[in-house]
């Protein structure tokens, strides 16, 4: 007799970690699709004059102003608050405020269900 909601799809189904690789795999190649789109800049006819020229061009931002402005305000918030955090006085030989201890899942049971033989 089979679960409700355990079905698996005609195309066979899968894990949720394949599922999540899947959706990092197609998010990173939108993004490098959206950079790779980027028109190429104009050839010049002379290129003995085009190469003296380069040198003196500055380099287009990639970028709008009001988002460069956002990236260095989101920069300046992050150094003050890693300031304020690093600035806050611990005394000697305090206690961790935690320990994170990897716990190995339970071959088939569901995520998310309490397992039995831990304290909780």
């Amino acid at each position: 007799m089979k679960r409700a909601g355990r079905e698996r799809s005609a195309r066979g189904g899968g894990s949720r970690r394949r599922f999540l690789k899947l959706i990092a795999a197609g998010s990173a190649g939108l993004l490098a699709g959206t950079a790779s789109a980027a028109p190429a800049p104009a050839r010049r006819a002379n290129t003995a004059r085009a190469k003296a020229g380069n040198a003196k061009l500055a380099p287009e931002p990639s970028r709008s102003k009001a988002v460069e402005a956002e990236i260095e305000s989101q920069k300046k918030s992050l150094a003050r608050t890693l300031k304020t955090i690093r600035d806050y006085p611990l005394p000697p030989g305090s206690e961790m405020a935690f320990a994170f201890r990897p716990i190995k899942a339970a071959r088939g049971a569901k995520q998310g269900a309490p397992r039995s033989g831990r304290a909780g």
